[in-house]
């Protein structure tokens, strides 16, 4: 299924097309000390119109303005909420995991 392999850092520019992937899969990478909503429009970007982005994001994150940018990206048009998990313990067993949740986004 792979084709290329590209090492980058998400939350900059990404060197993709606008528009090349039908769908992207992120896990653990919306958390703290990792990416924050700052990668979000960019995987939007690259993602064609139609398309599905799922991922899953920390309630730390969540709650410091990730819920507030995907509620004014649905009110201007630009995702589709299709689905949201409620929080769950992703590192189940780890005392003091912080929840998550998973979305699934369809772009334009």
């Amino acid at each position: 299924v792979y084709t290329a392999l590209h090492r980058l850092a998400l939350g900059g520019d990404l060197p993709f097309a606008d528009g090349a992937y039908a769908g992207i899969v992120l896990a653990g990478v919306f958390t703290s000390g990792h990416v924050g909503i700052e990668g979000l429009d960019e995987l939007i970007r690259i993602c064609r119109p139609g398309g599905i982005i799922v991922l899953t994001v920390k309630n730390t994150l969540w709650q410091a303005g990730f819920a507030e940018r995907i509620a004014e990206l649905e009110k201007q048009g630009v995702i589709t909420r299709v689905e949201e998990t409620r929080p769950y313990a992703s590192m189940p067993g780890e005392a003091d995991t912080v929840p998550s949740r998973g979305l699934v986004l369809r772009v334009g």
